[in-house]
């Protein structure tokens, strides 16, 4: 195995609990703007605040189901690592560098408004990032023989880009449909049932 020597599980329970961390960081910073929000009511009622800022209860919905489906695909993953590269911790580095930006990437949707095509590449494209990155850490972890269980067939892989399909048709719709704000990436939501489509048409075939 090249790309240096494997590092020792002690090493990737601390990678694990450094990406737990930064997560919740991130979780954190997409509610926060919120909570300072609330503070300063004024003269407000809860109805208005509701009422007024639902574009950004919305999108800090959106974000924070995001971010925590990030989390769950990569508790996934590195169940299933035995180890850790040089790679993979650089890897690891750039997933996290998307994950904490996508509170900024809300922040600006936010502040340009339903409808700004930028914003709105900003923030899918940011999504798209990490999800690409996970792709990555998973091609890593089975290159370098890191991931335990019966081996991945191609078909096999195939099926685990298929949120990075979605998510790119998301992508699409969104800047085609700019009024649609971020919810085209609830297509997301059609994950499971297409890989279990998927998987199930592949069995027949098999």
């Amino acid at each position: 195995m090249r790309d240096g020597d494997v590092r020792t599980e002690r090493g990737l329970e601390r990678l694990i609990f450094f990406t737990d961390a930064v997560v919740a960081i991130a979780i954190t910073l997409v509610v926060l703007p919120l909570v300072d929000e609330a503070k300063d009511l004024g003269k407000r009622s809860v109805a208005e605040f509701l009422s007024e800022d639902s574009a950004a209860l919305v999108a800090a919905a959106i974000s924070f189901v995001v971010i925590g489906a990030f989390w769950r695909d990569h508790h996934r993953l590195f169940e299933r690592a035995t180890g850790y590269t040089p790679t993979l911790l650089r890897a690891n580095l750039l997933w996290l560098a998307g994950v904490v930006f996508l509170p900024v990437a809300t922040v600006l949707y936010v502040s340009a408004g339903k409808g700004d095509r930028v914003a709105i590449a900003v923030y899918l494209g940011t999504v798209t990032a990490v999800m690409f990155m996970s792709r990555i850490e998973e091609g890593i972890l089975i290159r370098s023989g890191l991931r335990s269980g019966p081996p991945l067939a191609t078909t096999d892989l195939w099926i685990e880009t298929t949120p990075l399909f979605l998510i790119s048709v998301a992508l699409v719709l969104a800047l085609a449909f700019p009024a649609l704000g971020l919810w085209p990436v609830l297509i997301l939501l059609l994950s499971r049932p297409v890989i279990r489509l998927a998987a199930m048409v592949i069995d027949r075939r098999g």
